[in-house]
């Protein structure tokens, strides 16, 4: 599946709560409307997501948001489950271009994409939300839970496939240490602390620690 039908559906899934049925043009609608809530969730956060803000970026009226996503926490699941199904995609897109390439060239591509992602201030911003979400909003905690199965799963299969002996029970401790770092690192750049320079350098000693921790 594309990335294109994947938006659409998760576009479909997300108006579920929608009174009536929604037309071609009214699903494009409603993806500005996301889009603009993404934008404003990164920047602003849950608290300073708004309806009325997210009408101004869009340029409609307050009524048209509402008549796609009745309410702030609706339109906030919405924009969740949209960014969990970018991520998502992006990760299944790669997986398909590198399934001809060596296990070490697919974790190493792994890798490179999971810390460009990291040093996105939009998704920086997202992630740290969500996980401060996590403790107060159902739907923060079903996607990060969700995000964080799926993760688990893909860096054990690439861990797996640079040190094949290892039993379930390594693997899984592997995957979550992986995980954790890049996690640490996207704390660590959504600041914006030290200049490209050091980001640079920063992202680089992540991915030697990243291999070090999946080849052992």
């Amino acid at each position: 599946m594309t990335g294109r039908f994947r938006m659409r559906d998760t576009v479909i899934e997300s108006l579920k709560k929608k009174d009536s049925g929604t037309t071609g043009k009214g699903m494009g609608r409603a993806q500005e409307i996301l889009d603009a809530g993404r934008r404003l969730f990164a920047r602003e956060g849950y608290a300073g997501l708004s309806m009325r803000g997210v009408a101004a970026e869009t340029g409609v009226s307050l009524s048209t948001v509402q008549h796609y996503y009745r309410d702030k926490d609706t339109l906030v699941e919405a924009v969740l489950m949209v960014q969990m199904d970018l991520y998502q995609a992006a990760v299944a897109e790669l997986s398909g271009s590198l399934a001809d390439a060596g296990p070490e060239a697919r974790l190493r591509a792994a890798m490179a994409l999971f810390l460009a992602e990291a040093r996105r201030p939009e998704v920086g911003g997202v992630f740290m939300e969500i996980w401060s979400l996590a403790n107060r909003h159902p739907a923060a905690a079903q996607v990060l839970d969700q995000v964080r199965q799926r993760e688990r799963k893909q860096f054990m299969r690439l861990v797996q496939g640079v040190a094949p002996g290892l039993g379930e029970t390594e693997l899984a401790r592997r995957a979550r240490l992986m995980i954790a770092l890049i996690e640490g690192l996207t704390v660590q750049l959504s600041r914006g602390d030290g200049g490209e320079e050091e980001t640079t350098a920063l992202v680089a000693a992540a991915e030697t620690a990243l291999l070090g921790v999946a080849q052992g």
